[in-house]
């Protein structure tokens, strides 16, 4: 019998990076991928996809660097008791209010290998979806490269509630607080940065749309469309101006936690599908070509 499927979390609310030239950086996420923006508070800027006040969080620095992750807990959620909780797992925990545009409570984490969260359970809505540029469908999942790899997957299994659901080679592992395959990878290597940050396109037509007008920016894209075998998504791959990987998927595998085991595809070649490890040499499910390393890119 799998393990009991009660996460803390909902969703990944949002991702915190610091960016060496917030012009750039600003252009790229807004005029290309077409988020809006929505707030700009202490030198950082605050981009949304649509529906949540903020997605992105941009902040001008020397060099880039992952600031952190936030997550949305249920509405109901207590928060001065979720910081006692935090604090009994022996991590430090402050309780923070109006210290976040479109936030107006939330509580600090800052977990294993300094990697630091945000989590909320109310933010203000946000401006609408725009009709510019790329136009995702949402933030979707993110994957932190990590020294500490192992012990953020406790506390992300142990404390958050998060399931297994697939790894690559032992060095990726994959883990869901929902339906979607993945929330979030953590890849383990001995460096500490932000791998990629996805966005869910809203249908598969919208890859070539998206492609286009990443060319048309001069924006190459470095690998895909291509379905992927983890997750099976269909994906592609870019960097943004600081060399953050974004990728734009759709069809991302659709986990069913009372089974241990994922919604049935045609283009699975298991049936039913499991969490499982497979091979850095298993990319891709069409034998498509991989040009680059993902791991270290």
């Amino acid at each position: 019998m799998p393990k009991v499927f009660n996460p803390r979390v909902v969703q990944l609310a949002h991702v915190a990076m610091a960016v060496a030239d917030m012009g750039r950086a600003q252009d790229h996420y807004a005029a290309v991928l077409g988020l809006r923006a929505t707030a700009r508070y202490d030198g950082a800027v605050f981009l949304s996809v649509g529906a949540a006040h903020h997605d992105i969080i941009l902040r001008a620095a020397d060099e880039k660097a992952f600031l952190g992750l936030g997550y949305q807990l249920p509405p109901d959620a207590d928060l001065g008791a979720f910081v006692q909780d935090v604090r009994a797992f022996g991590l430090a925990a402050d309780r923070k209010s109006d210290s976040h545009p479109g936030i107006a409570d939330l509580v600090e984490v800052e977990g294993p290998g300094g990697n630091m969260f945000q989590f909320f359970t109310a933010a203000d809505t946000g401006p609408g979806f725009g009709t510019h540029g790329v136009a995702p469908l949402r933030l979707g999942h993110v994957a932190v490269v990590s020294p500490e790899a192992a012990r953020l997957r406790k506390f992300y299994e142990d404390f958050l509630g998060f399931h297994y659901t697939d790894d690559i080679g032992g060095v990726a592992t994959f883990l869901t607080c929902n339906r979607d395959h993945h929330v979030v990878n953590l890849v383990g290597l001995p460096e500490s940065r932000l791998h990629h940050i996805a966005f869910e396109l809203a249908g598969n037509s919208e890859h070539a749309t998206a492609c286009d007008r990443l060319s048309l920016a001069d924006v190459p894209t470095l690998w895909g469309p291509a379905r992927h075998c983890a997750g099976h998504n269909l994906a592609g791959y870019h960097y943004d101006p600081d060399r953050v990987m974004i990728e734009l998927y759709t069809q991302m595998d659709v986990y069913l936690p009372a089974l241990n085991q994922f919604e049935p595809r045609p283009w699975h070649k298991q049936m039913p599908l499991r969490p499982q490890s497979w091979r850095p040499d298993q990319m891709t499910n069409w034998d498509t070509v991989y040009g680059f390393d993902l791991v270290t890119a």
